[in-house]
């Protein structure tokens, strides 16, 4: 390996791969928490954001911190009153199911529709069970709030709704879809909210009505919120918890909402009109977005942050101020499903937007990902069942779309082998006259070449290196997708064959086998192509340093670097200069 291959991987390594962690554990930068400008703003404490409740939230997630994460006391359970709440719903808790093709759902009367779990028919977790997006240990949830005229804050979520649907387990089937109809008075004000299933869709539409909002709502306004986040689907869930973020989109503009450190996070709050607020981990999102609502006075945020042994749970709540002016039925959609650019892209409103968007890297070269790399990994797929081996097809593909760059990358690191003696020999003969050494030098270049118009096919190569890093670390095609039973079980997973019990520097615990292979085909590559004697060291540091980075990475990427290694190799081996180049003779 020459050095201007060694010098491109080992910046590729350390600048696209380590900077977050080199921020974050060497020298300590965490995230800027979102600075909101006062224009843009509205006060945290406005009349319609219980003020208490923010106070009592900070006070209950101390404790959080002293106690398990099973006896947490949740945000929904501070909105709870002990004064008696003038209702009129239903006695009995009633529970309901609805299965689709892609997911199945249950949820009950409490609340109007409060989930108990939400799984997800095509996506499986590492303990074999199926992907649920609704954790009775988090009490995540959709929920409804508001100050009545007097000042009190009522959360629905804790009072039985009624409802004329049976509660029966119910099946829908090709473009069937089904509304559940709920409601409930209040001070003789009737609230009704319905929700409507699709089948073939991870969405559901929530209608909701206010009779007569003027002498209800403090100010007409309520609030509609995704409590409480997600929970962590992965087995490395320090990984999976770095994705987790809560966004909006508002001004044709992404916003993003971050908890950096244990404890009660910084509220936010944005004005204007949102069309959707998010939360998301690496693979999957809740989006709730506005249909029909007047939404003018903006979005809101809050959440805390819970220390975990290896990780920090997060806990996002985000929702939308909502001006009920009783001139429509306002109108809202909720996404819960994975974050598929397949998915998410037949939506108008954005929402794709959150694909490819962790780090600026990601961002970057987002349009060579989605555009590019993922149809063709998907088209491959349509002939080839096995991912591992769409894989090894594709990696063979970029090296021959690659081929003509490479070659001509090869070819001026072979002239400048060549052209080494003569250029010495100048620097030693003109060492004391600098400008004519340069111009021996461009003569030398006229005849023979500029050799290092070579680093150039290189950099060329970099943005489509960068968004191969990015696809084969977070694309959801490759969650779960199996290579070699037993060996190789998921590529978007570390292919650990056993953990050691120990922990060593650097590489962790986990004995992984692909890693390893990346690393031995690294040092032959390298072996075979040393020119120089002085690269001697750099031989043995590089697969060493590589596969320490490349231990906890998922096997998906793994594999397509031990190919990448390998083709390499054999390019290395038949590519020549052109027998014409000769190398220059020394003047006598």
């Amino acid at each position: 390996m020459d050095k201007k291959s060694i010098l491109a991987m080992l910046l590729i390594a350390v600048i696209l791969i380590l900077t977050p962690y080199y921020n974050e554990h060497i020298l300590g930068i965490k995230p800027e928490e979102k600075k909101v400008s006062a224009d843009s703003t509205t006060n945290i404490q406005k009349e319609s954001f219980n003020p208490v409740d923010q106070k009592n939230s900070a006070e209950i997630n101390k404790e959080k911190q002293k106690e398990s994460v099973d006896t947490i006391n949740h945000p929904k359970e501070q909105t709870k009153t002990t004064e008696k709440v003038p209702f009129t719903g239903d006695s009995t808790l009633k529970n309901y199911r609805i299965d689709t093709d892609l997911y199945s759902v249950k949820f009950s009367n409490k609340g109007g529709g409060n989930f108990s779990s939400f799984i997800l028919k095509k996506y499986g977790t590492y303990d074999s069970s199926l992907v649920d997006l609704v954790s009775e240990k988090l009490n995540n949830n959709l929920q409804l709030s508001f100050q009545d005229v007097n000042g009190q804050y009522i959360n629905t979520g804790d009072y039985l709704f009624t409802s004329d649907n049976k509660s029966e387990p119910l099946v829908l089937k090709n473009n069937e879809k089904i509304t559940i109809k709920f409601s409930i008075e209040y001070n003789k004000t009737k609230i009704e909210k319905e929700l409507t299933f699709y089948n073939g869709f991870y969405h559901i539409d929530i209608s909701l009505n206010i009779s007569d909002p003027g002498s209800l709502l403090l100010n007409r306004q309520y609030q509609i919120k995704w409590e409480n986040g997600l929970p962590l689907t992965e087995e490395y869930k320090a990984g999976d918890s770095q994705y987790s973020t809560a966004f909006t989109y508002m001004a044709d503009d992404l916003t993003d909402y971050s908890i950096t450190e244990a404890g009660p996070a910084k509220p936010m709050t944005l004005s204007g009109n949102a069309d959707w607020v998010s939360v998301r981990t690496k693979y999957f999102v809740s989006i709730l977005s506005v249909v029909n609502a007047d939404v003018s006075d903006g979005v809101f945020f809050n959440g805390t942050g819970i220390e975990q042994k290896d990780y920090m749970e997060k806990l996002y709540t985000t929702g939308f101020f909502v001006r009920d002016d009783h001139q429509s039925i306002d109108k809202f959609r909720l996404y819960l499903g994975p974050l598929d650019f397949n998915q998410l892209s037949n939506y108008d409103n954005h929402v794709d937007e959150l694909i490819m968007n962790n780090g600026w890297y990601e961002r970057v070269f987002r349009s060579i990902s989605i555009y590019l790399i993922i149809p063709v990994l998907e088209w491959l797929h349509g002939f080839i069942s096995n991912y591992g081996l769409v894989i090894i097809i594709f990696s063979i593909l970029i090296k021959l779309a690659l081929f003509p760059i490479t070659k001509k990358s090869y070819q001026s690191t072979k002239k400048m082998q060549l052209l080494q003696p003569k250029m010495a020999e100048i620097k030693e003969k003109y060492k004391n006259d600098q400008q004519r050494m340069q111009k021996e030098m461009m003569k030398l270049y006229k005849v023979h070449g500029n050799p290092l118009s070579g680093c150039l096919p290189m950099l060329l190569q970099m943005p489509l290196l960068i968004a191969l890093y990015t696809v084969f670390r977070s694309t959801i095609q490759l969650r779960g997708a199996m290579f070699i039973p037993g060996l190789v079980n998921d590529l978007s997973r570390a292919d650990t064959l056993f953990t050691l019990p120990f922990s060593l520097p650097f590489y962790g615990d986990h004995f992984n086998l692909l890693p390893i292979i990346m690393a031995i085909t690294m040092f032959l590559q390298s072996k075979m192509t040393m020119q120089d004697p002085k690269q001697k060291a750099m031989l043995y540091i590089m697969p060493v340093f590589m596969l320490a980075i490349f231990n906890k990475f998922p096997s998906g990427l793994n594999l397509y670097y031990i190919m990448f290694n390998i083709l390499t190799v054999l390019q290395q081996k038949y590519i020549h200069v052109d027998k014409d180049t000769k190398a220059p003779q020394k003047n006598k």
